[in-house]
């Protein structure tokens, strides 16, 4: 019942409004604890594009963890869900590119490559982009070789961050997605900047980096 309902416009309109606006209830009324701040400070004080990663679990809550006017636009899949999602974060200000991020091994889709070229031409005109690189499907925490290649191909660095949430609702999705509770605390952690990729033989080796750098502030956000 409920997918057929998701599955009209006005429905989804609907959610994305009501859920922005939860978005910032649960923000104004929750304290924040930031850590490493001067890590994304120091990025943007460049004035050089780069990828913020972040896994798919705590997308709802991420983009507030921007507390900047430079340009970001957010990776979103072309899933039903993914339209609420856009059409959510749109009313928080953000803009969305549409697609997933190629995996090695996966038959090549139209769209993915689509979505690939605009983040790439995006990074290259001075757009961040944030990405889950667990996302639209998994494996959970796992990064896949999307977001490695596109850092690579636009020589954009990639910047972690987790979020975690004292009090919250974890959905029974791959992603075990998490919906953070109002009157919360908060604590989002930066890690440290990854230069882009320079020699694609060494792509595991980057993509097992950035993973266990996403694992570990994942579980220092929640301590």
């Amino acid at each position: 019942m409920l997918k057929y309902l998701t599955s009209f416009h006005t429905t989804q309109k609907l959610i994305s409004r009501l859920g922005a606006l939860y978005v910032i209830i649960v923000y104004k009324t929750s304290s924040k604890k930031l850590k490493n701040r001067k890590k994304i400070e120091m990025l943007l004080s460049k004035k050089n594009s780069f990828i913020y990663a972040f896994w798919h679990d705590q997308l709802l809550m991420c983009p507030l963890s921007w507390q900047s006017d430079s340009a970001i636009k957010v990776l979103i899949s072309k899933h039903r869900d993914g339209d609420i999602v856009a059409g959510l974060i749109s009313h928080l200000g953000f803009d969305a590119i549409r697609g997933s991020t190629h995996r090695e091994g996966k038959k090549r889709d139209k769209g993915g490559l689509l979505s690939a070229r605009k983040m790439i031409k995006s990074l290259k005109s001075g757009i961040n982009i944030g990405i889950s690189p667990d996302g639209p499907k998994g494996p959970r925490h796992k990064v896949s070789d999307g977001i490695v290649d596109i850092s690579r191909l636009s020589k954009a660095p990639i910047l972690p961050v987790a979020l975690g949430f004292k009090k919250k609702w974890v959905l029974k999705t791959w992603d075990k997605f998490i919906i953070p509770k109002p009157f919360n605390e908060i604590k989002i952690i930066w890690g440290d900047p990854m230069p882009s990729l320079k020699n694609k033989k060494n792509k595991n080796l980057f993509r097992e980096k950035l993973e266990k750098e996403m694992n570990k502030l994942t579980i220092r956000a929640n301590k």
